[in-house]
């Protein structure tokens, strides 16, 4: 089975991989894009320093950090992290590649490798060793890495997959980390009555055979068979194809029915030993090297016991390959000079750190680049132990958009250097999969009508999935870096508070604060004003369209903007619903501006939501109160009625709120001014709901100057009503004040004899706080 074919076969939820060399850009157009197709949530790679450091130098490879994140993994005693494991789970399921194929091109395709695939119903106990694995990249003294964490959570996943599965014994996942691949091999073979035979496939071998001598020695035989691959190895600086220097008892055979039919490099690695009793099969990442096999280099394989085999490797004599010049060095051997290696995680404006390998300690100077250059972070004092922090203010601005940040450390003339993982996306992308990159564009301020079609589909679908419309205190959106246009700044972070539930976890998972943050930004992008689509004006890419391209694109962003007013009119009534109590109006409000702003629908179906959204808004203690205080009088003041100031006052004193706590600016919906504003002064209309008094004003003032608390002035309106002689002559009449019923709230039928008031009587009591039944003049205080 090619492993590009199980990559694609499910919708895996969480991927990891663990590699020597590294392409980003094969990842990234081959695995990640399929990953992502199928659903995965958690992209990990585990590499050397080695293939960071050829990473780093891929400037193709925009993703990493962003969508799925990589992490070092060094050895503390001079040797290389060289296994290849392969961690695939979905929902209910799990499956493990362990071979010898590096992360690149070459390694899943263009070499012969060999890799082992294996599912827990038939090997259970390698699942169990493979959990061990990692458990012990997490804790081993030998291993320097901050992926601990991810490497336990790696472990509880294959060590759950496994549970119930029956444990046979005949297939493990050996490793450097337990003990020497070689002295492992020797137990089992011990086991199975000794080792008659030993074949090895192996594209590298020591110049001198040290490791074939140990081996031999080891295992208590005299010579191996080693194969000599017809079409070559692969090559490279510091290996060698052949023990070229080990003498005779190295005997170069061709196990054609395996491997000798392919003309493809030979990059695999196997052993076979043939036993007393049986034989072992050992495939994985350890070359036949006293590095591979006696533990410099942290190695993973496969090993087979097959008790009673009669089944062996068929050889054929062999041509051993022709020595080069480059065969004469050490494939271990490494420069001083390489730069050194560190991880970095961005949360908010802010670094975190270690360095990796080389050991570095003390002031150093901190750089990022980014796809739009460099920035110099300044001095940074490294503990130690490697660890670091620093500030790196505006940075998470252009990761949302670019992606792919590197972060520079330098002292004395050396330099580390690290991708740094963007907390944020990596968050965002677990918990919402598929729909990520579709926020991602929203966040860096380039969606598109599909995007936004496509969000509120999905927020639709889950509405528990938007940023919650709590009262969480904060203000406006402030302003934005110079030349930043369209993408949400620490301003807008600051005013989503983030220590409010914005958006809930899934069932048993923690609320982490990046997942906080990331939500806290969505929120954010919310309440920003963008313009329709288009207003720019053509782009570039708009130049290479003929006609038709540029009609054909018009009718589909049209689709999808017809397509995203219908589902807000379905997301409106769930978010305003009964049971929501009021909770999601905020929310609601920003929604409704936004997809004005961008789409610009006819003015009726903006009034619409207005109509709707306004009257559940509580109290205005959000991020949004700047928005919804300018919406409220628009509202208002778009109703060209003689009392809009009085009704917009009663809105907010209802509210708690005081009109004169308010500043408004039509700065903060120009969406909404310009379908239902023309001609609207909106600090005009503030003044006039300044002066303005409601009737339950009035009728407050009225009851204080009756009680010689208060002057005789303030109420205009109850002196202009049908009722005024009978309320003058109660201000200084006791026995006829005490005819008034004053009501607290309103209520539909006469306090005194219970029948309820007529339809125009009950009317005005309720809007003009006014009404008469029973010979008695009725109050309404909530007027």
């Amino acid at each position: 089975m090619n492993p590009l074919d199980l990559i694609s076969a499910a919708p895996w939820k969480r991927a990891a991989f663990t590699t020597y060399a590294l392409s980003l850009s094969f990842f990234e157009a081959v695995l990640l894009d399929a990953l992502l197709r199928g659903g995965s949530r958690n992209a990990l790679i585990l590499a050397d320093p080695e293939g960071v450091r050829a990473g780093l130098s891929e400037e193709g490879a925009r993703r990493v950090g962003r969508d799925y994140e990589i992490e070092a993994v060094a050895c503390a005693n001079q040797g290389v992290f060289h296994a290849k494991v392969g961690a695939l789970f979905g929902d209910d399921d799990a499956h493990l590649l362990v071979g010898s194929g590096n992360l690149t091109f070459a390694g899943w395709g263009g070499n012969l490798e060999l890799v082992e695939h294996l599912h827990p119903s038939f090997a259970a106990d390698a699942f169990d060793d493979a959990a061990a694995f990692f458990e012990q990249l997490a804790a081993s003294a030998q291993i320097i890495t901050t992926a601990g964490p991810a490497c336990e959570t790696i472990a509880g996943f294959l060590r759950r997959s496994a549970q119930g599965q029956p444990r046979t014994g005949h297939i493990h996942v050996v490793h450097s980390l337990d003990a020497p691949i070689a002295e492992q091999l020797a137990l089992y073979a011990d086991d199975l009555g000794g080792v008659t035979r030993l074949t090895a496939v192996s594209p590298y071998y020591d110049l001198r055979a040290d490791g074939l001598d140990a081996l031999a020695t080891l295992l208590g035989i005299e010579k191996a068979h080693l194969h000599a691959h017809p079409a070559g190895t692969v090559r490279g600086p510091g290996s060698n194809a052949w023990p070229f220097e080990g003498g005779p008892k190295w005997q170069p055979v061709d196990v054609a029915d395996a491997f000798g039919h392919d003309d493809r490099p030979l990059h695999a690695k196997s052993i076979e030993l043939v036993c007393r009793k049986g034989r072992l099969l050992l495939s994985g990442s350890a070359n036949v090297t006293h590095a591979g096999l006696f533990g410099r280099n942290v190695e993973a394989g496969v090993l087979r016991v097959q008790r009673g085999s009669k089944s062996y490797w068929v050889t054929a004599p062999g041509t051993a390959p022709a020595r080069l010049p480059a065969d004469a060095l050490d494939e271990n051997e490494t420069s001083d000079s390489a730069i050194g290696i560190l991880s970095a995680s961005l949360e908010g404006e802010r670094i975190a750190g270690r360095a990796l390998t080389p050991r570095l300690g003390g002031n150093a100077s901190a750089v990022l680049r980014t796809p739009r250059g460099s920035h110099a972070l300044g001095p940074v004092v490294v503990s130690g132990d490697g660890h670091f922090q620093l500030d790196a203010p505006g940075i998470e601005l252009e990761s949302w958009e670019n992606g792919r940040l590197i972060l520079g450390l330098e002292q004395g003339g050396r330099r580390w250097e690290g991708f740094v993982s963007i907390a944020a996306a990596l968050e965002l992308i677990r918990r919402t999969g598929s729909i990520a990159t579709r926020l991602m564009a929203m966040l860096a301020g380039t969606e598109t009508p599909t995007d936004v079609a496509a969000i509120l589909a999905w927020f639709r679908e889950d509405p528990s999935r938007m940023p919650a419309s709590l009262g969480i205190g904060g203000g406006g959106s402030g302003g934005r870096p110079d030349g930043i246009e369209g993408v949400v700044t620490l301003a807008d972070l600051n005013a989503a508070a983030l220590g409010a539930n914005l958006l809930s976890a899934a069932p048993g998972e923690e609320t982490s604060s990046a997942w906080r943050h990331t939500m806290a930004l969505i929120r954010a992008v919310f309440r920003q004003s963008r313009g329709p689509w288009g207003a720019g004006g053509e782009t570039d890419d708009d130049d290479d369209d003929d006609e038709k391209d540029r009609e054909k694109r018009a009718r589909s962003e049209e689709a999808a903007n017809y397509r995203s007013l219908q589902i807000f009119d379905e997301l409106l009534m769930t978010m305003l619903a009964p049971e929501a109590a009021g909770r999601n109006a905020l929310m609601a409000l920003s929604l409704s501006h936004f997809l004005a702003d961008r789409i610009r629908p006819a003015p009726a179906k903006v009034q619409l939501w207005l109509d709707k959204v306004l009257p559940q808004i509580a109290a205005l203690d959000s991020p949004e109160s700047d928005l919804a205080a300018a919406s409220i009088l628009l509202h208002h003041a778009a109703g060209r009625r003689d009392d809009n100031a009085i009704r917009a006052r009663r809105y907010f004193l209802r509210r708690g709120i005081d009109p004169a706590t308010i500043a408004v600016s039509p700065d903060v919906i120009p969406a909404f001014m310009a379908l239902l504003g023309q001609g609207i002064d909106l600090d005009g209309f503030l003044g006039e709901v300044l002066t303005a008094r409601t009737m339950g004003e009035q009728i407050d003032a009225y009851l204080a100057a009756s009680d010689g608390h208060g002057p005789d002035v303030g109420f205009d309106s109850l002196r202009s009503s049908p009722h005024w002689p009978s309320l003058d002559r109660a201000l200084r009449d006791p026995a006829s004040f005490a005819k008034l019923m004053i009501l607290e709230t309103f209520r539909a039928s006469c306090p005194r004899c219970n029948m309820r008031l007529p339809l125009a009587a009950g009317e005005d009591l309720r809007l003009r706080g006014l009404a008469s039944c029973c010979g008695r003049i009725l109050l309404n205080r909530d007027c």
